[in-house]
């Protein structure tokens, strides 16, 4: 074998190394910022849960408020009925919203994850993809020929 395969099998092993490296970075950049993208989806549900809730406040309020200008009862059953279900169903609502907010941010974990894990079989495809020619190489240098073709 020439001084030529030589170099060319050197380079193909540099190359797989550069190229699972660069993979690797890749998928753990996508991976931190899959794991922004979850909190920012924590976040978003927390801000949500808050602006329902003070919404539902200020209905409530509004609501007593005329009934108290209007010189109604606060303990009359279509208030109470109208509180009720205002409340049960502003309580319905919420709930739905933080189970879609948590399964959101729960999702970015999980492709951040994947990310980072594609990373790390990337860098090893990358070893790998190096060990391979080099050790031929090796072996065709180590089998008593001394690098001539027969």
């Amino acid at each position: 074998m020439d001084p030529f395969t030589g170099f060319m099998v050197a380079a193909s092993a540099v190359s797989s190394l550069a190229s699972g490296a660069a993979q690797s970075a890749n998928a753990m950049s996508e991976g931190a910022r899959l794991d922004s993208e979850a909190k920012l989806a924590e976040t978003q549900t927390l801000q949500r849960d808050t602006i329902a809730r003070d919404d539902l406040n200020s209905f409530l309020s509004t609501v007593r408020a005329s009934r108290a200008a209007n010189g109604l009862s606060s303990n009359s059953p279509n208030a109470v009925l109208l509180e009720t279900t205002s409340v049960r169903n502003a309580d319905r609502d919420r709930v739905i919203q933080r189970a879609d907010g948590t399964q959101r941010a729960a999702n970015f974990r999980t492709a951040a994850k994947s990310a980072r894990r594609s990373g790390r079989f990337s860098l090893l495809t990358g070893v790998l993809g190096a060990a391979v020619p080099l050790a031929q190489y090796g072996a065709y240098k180590s089998g008593g020929n001394n690098g001539k073709s027969t």
